[in-house]
């Protein structure tokens, strides 16, 4: 039962998992959340390539915090792509 009941809990927290979101957004970086279940980084990094692309720079992956269940977030740089700022 025990096991039943856990396994019914974590498909309960994947469903409920949300999407990545832009938590900071400024011309040369970027931060976003995602909850390390159902999205892992990588899904992180194509959301702030998008925000980076807004300002005609891409991605570069500075720092990872991991905050617990659901608390991940990536801190991107926008860096010109031919990476002079």
């Amino acid at each position: 039962m025990p096991r039943i009941l856990l396994l019914l809990g974590f498909l309960a927290l994947s469903a409920c998992a949300a999407t990545p979101t832009v938590v900071e957004n400024s011309p040369t970086a970027v931060t976003v959340r995602y909850d390390g279940i159902k999205n892992k980084i990588e899904d992180a990094t194509q959301v702030a390539q998008k925000v980076c692309a807004s300002h005609d720079k891409i991605a570069r992956l500075r720092k990872i915090n991991d905050e617990g269940i659901g608390q991940h977030f990536g801190h991107f740089d926008c860096i010109s792509p031919t990476g002079l700022n």
